[in-house]
C-alpha cells in the first residue's frame, strides 16, 4: 500500500472517529433516532482500520460497501422518524 492510500485512510479512520464520538453523544440524548446510525459509522470505522491489514483489504471493501448502503438506510429511516407528521 502507498504512504498516500495510509495517510488517506488513517484520516478517513480519524473523520469515522469523530462521526462516532457526535453520535454517540447526539444517542445519548436521543438513542431512539441516532442509535442504529451510531453502531452503523461503528461498523465502517472498525471496517476502516481492518485496511491496514494486508489480507484483509478485499473483504474490507465489499463489507464497506455493505455497511455504507446500511448507514445510508438507517440515516434515511433516522430523518423520516425525526421528521414524520404528528
Amino acid at each position: 500500500m502507498e504512504e498516500q492510500e495510509k495517510d488517506t485512510i488513517f484520516f478517513m479512520a480519524l473523520a469515522v472517529s469523530g462521526a462516532v464520538l457526535a453520535s454517540g453523544l447526539a444517542a445519548f440524548l436521543q438513542w431512539i433516532v441516532v442509535l442504529p446510525l451510531t453502531l452503523a459509522v461503528f461498523f465502517v470505522m472498525i471496517l476502516t482500520i481492518m485496511q491496514y491489514r494486508k489480507g484483509a483489504f478485499h473483504l474490507s471493501v465489499k463489507l464497506e460497501n455493505w455497511a455504507m448502503i446500511a448507514v445510508l438506510i438507517a440515516f434515511i429511516c433516522s430523518f423520516i422518524y425525526l421528521y414524520r407528521p404528528v
